[in-house]
């Protein structure tokens, strides 16, 4: 979610805005840091540049990544069929590897790196191991060497960094949990419902106080119809994808899954 909207928002979309700027009037690729989510949603939906000249690109080293740079590129670059814009990203990637004597957790390798001085806006995902020994840290790569030099330690146990090639990262598959249920209809009151186990009146709280996001951007309409694909956060208890709307029931309900990401 991007809060304090009026400061937040109108600085973002005046940093993408000088950023394609400067491709058109220079000629080369120019590219924003990691941004989350809710922020490309609002650069996409809200930035106006010529789309004709000029081409905007999410990348964060890796499929499905949540945290992803803002390329823009001017639209000559791609006359050369052969031309790959991913591999113009100032992205690195850093294997971090524990001691492998305790298990660390990504707020363990986020939090040390925190305590680092390193702003968010400079790292991407921190993508754990399954064992929790390790993590890919995905990165600007002018961030990559003070990471190899100075992020020794997380939550008191040893680290040893390296840095190693976009390809050759090996990136678990995320992890969710399915819910199963059954609503009247798939309005987003009844989709909280259905994914936190509680009342409609709980839910149409949480959705009236801005604590849940529809496809990255907070929605307060209660009977917003969601539908298949439609990603819910919600503040404090995570996010969840509606991932099947079913037929209905005997009692004219309809069935759906849900994913809850872990």
């Amino acid at each position: 979610m991007i809060k304090n909207f009026d400061t937040d928002t109108k600085l973002l979309i005046s940093k993408a805005q000088d950023c394609a700027d400067r491709a058109i009037k220079t000629g080369t690729p120019c590219f924003l840091p990691f941004l989350s989510d809710a922020e490309q949603f609002f650069i996409e939906r809200n930035l106006y540049y010529p789309r004709d000249d000029e081409k905007l690109i999410f990348f964060g080293g890796y499929e499905d990544c949540d945290y992803k740079c803002a390329g823009f590129f001017p639209s000559f670059m791609f006359y050369d069929e052969s031309y790959d814009p991913y591999s113009d990203f100032p992205i690195s990637v850093i294997l971090a590897k524990g001691s492998g004597f305790r298990k660390l957790s990504h707020r363990d390798f986020l939090g040390s790196l925190m305590a680092l001085g390193i702003k968010r806006e400079v790292l991407g995902d921190i993508v754990v191991s399954d064992d929790c020994h390790s993590a890919y840290i995905f990165c600007l790569a002018k961030t990559a060497e003070y990471l190899l030099n100075y992020f020794d330690t997380a939550a008191n146990d040893r680290i040893v960094c390296s840095e190693c090639n976009l390809s050759d990262a090996v990136i678990p598959p995320k992890k969710f949990s399915e819910i199963s249920d059954t609503v009247s209809s798939p309005r987003l009151d009844a989709l909280i419902c259905a994914c936190l186990n509680i009342s409609r009146d709980s839910a149409e709280k949480m959705i009236s106080s801005g604590s849940v996001s529809l496809n990255h951007t907070i929605c307060t309409d209660k009977s917003k119809i969601c539908t298949e694909g439609a990603l819910v956060s919600i503040r404090h208890h995570g996010r969840f994808l509606l991932h099947k709307i079913g037929d209905k029931n005997r009692r004219d309900r309809l069935r759906i899954v849900l994913h809850r990401f872990l």
